[in-house]
């Protein structure tokens, strides 16, 4: 099996979510005192801002070897499109996973949006078609469908997608959605259509990933319930004939050259979380989170916790992170043998994508990439395999452009995504 990492881009700030930690890099970060940052006063017009520091990101994750980088979208970050747009041509091969509701725009501008992008990138725009987190959340943005009706209306929005990426002329009448004779046309016909990412625990999101997405996300929890949550989406994926539906999993990492060290700098990120008071904070407002939020915090975190390593559910898998409340929740923990053996277990699950990062986010995409992605070199999609050991012990990787959708030529007009 292929594998592909992906690293993450903190589009709310370094450090939004590690209480206690002083490092500001940007004005999302504790606006309130000084910073130490080359941006900590932003103002419009400086000469470096918060999105130089995304692309210094972006361009250290090129370099340490990963495939792309994930973008979050909530209410209080910046938009991911605009910024895959502002970093796509500071980088050669990175593609950009932007998150977004099919409520924030319609699926002609959606392709027509794509297509440009993929058009000048060559390829390098993934969708993850997110639904919201709670319906207190969606509502906030101005969206009043209730928690299933939006799997519903997504499922039309991929339908129309995949209609003006397959014919300039796509008829089409839904109950959300319609179209009379529109589609690319041109150039824009040349272009890929994205490949689509999806997540979710409830039926209706399971559902529309077995339906139509070309990867069901998955956060990292006990090993048994993700191969549960992988069987059930591919038992699901079969009866609309799909068999290549593919599997992606959220983890932070946290790995130093010794397991020690790397438990040393969870226990200090979990001290400082503590010291802040925002478990009480996070505990307050679980009721107004998901579903499945709910539902992973009674299951890992509903217990009495003395210290960081009551919190380790499975070897190096540690529940620390959710439990100060720093999305997503789990992290990697431990030296670098341990974590490539454990992102082996997952593979083994199934999965085929990973998502990992650490804070900060600029260092650790190149600790990451030095010393955990070349043990997969000969597993990455489109990776050159080095002639010797020697090359495979320092050489970068090298990978020629590829469609973010993979499709064979043939396909690219037809609108087909799986």
């Amino acid at each position: 099996m292929s594998i592909e990492f992906f690293t993450r881009l903190p589009l709310h700030g370094e450090t939004f979510h590690l209480p206690g930690d002083p490092r500001n890099r940007g004005d999302w970060n504790n606006p309130s005192r000084p910073g130490t940052g080359a941006v900590s006063n932003f103002a419009v017009g400086d000469d470096f801002t918060y999105i130089d520091y995304l692309s210094q990101i972006a361009r250290g994750a090129e370099i340490a070897g990963f495939d792309g980088v994930l973008m979050v979208n909530t209410q209080f970050g910046e938009e991911p499109w605009i910024v895959s747009s502002l970093l796509a041509r500071e980088t050669k091969r990175l593609k950009f996973v932007a998150a977004f509701h099919p409520s924030s725009t319609s699926p002609w501008n959606a392709a027509q949006a794509a297509a440009t992008y993929q058009r000048a990138t060559g390829g390098r725009l993934v969708w993850n078609i997110i639904q919201g987190s709670s319906e207190a959340a969606q509502r906030a943005i101005g969206d009043e469908l209730p928690h299933d009706e939006r799997y519903e209306r997504a499922g039309e929005f991929v339908h129309a997608v995949r209609g003006y990426f397959g014919s300039e002329s796509f008829t089409y009448q839904g109950k959300y959605y319609s179209a009379s004779g529109g589609g690319l046309r041109g150039p824009l016909r040349k272009a890929p259509i994205p490949r689509i990412c999806t997540a979710g625990a409830s039926d209706a999101a399971k559902e529309f990933a077995a339906q139509h997405a070309d990867y069901y996300l998955l956060l990292a929890e006990d090993p048994a319930i993700v191969a549960e949550h992988i069987r059930d989406v591919r038992e699901r994926a079969l009866k609309y004939g799909r068999t290549n539906i593919q599997f992606g999993l959220s983890v932070d990492v946290i790995a130093r050259a010794t397991d020690a060290e790397a438990r040393a700098e969870a226990k200090r990120i979990f001290d400082e979380g503590v010291a802040a008071g925002v478990v009480d904070v996070v505990a307050s407002i679980t009721e107004q989170l998901s579903p499945t939020f709910q539902k992973r915090r009674k299951l890992y975190h509903d217990k009495e916790v003395r210290d960081f390593d009551d919190l380790f559910i499975a070897p190096n898998l540690w529940a620390g992170y959710g439990y100060i409340g720093i999305p997503p929740g789990f992290a990697l923990v431990g030296d670098y043998a341990a974590i490539v053996e454990r992102i082996r277990e997952f593979q083994a699950l199934g999965i085929s994508l990973f998502f990992i990062a650490g804070y900060p986010h600029l260092e650790e995409a190149y600790r990451i990439g030095e010393h955990i992605l070349p043990h997969f070199r000969s597993e990455r999609v489109g990776a050159r395999v080095p002639a010797n050991d020697d090359a495979a012990a320092g050489d970068g990787f090298e990978r020629p452009l590829a469609f973010a959708s993979g499709l064979d030529p043939k396909q690219r007009h037809s609108g087909a995504n799986g």
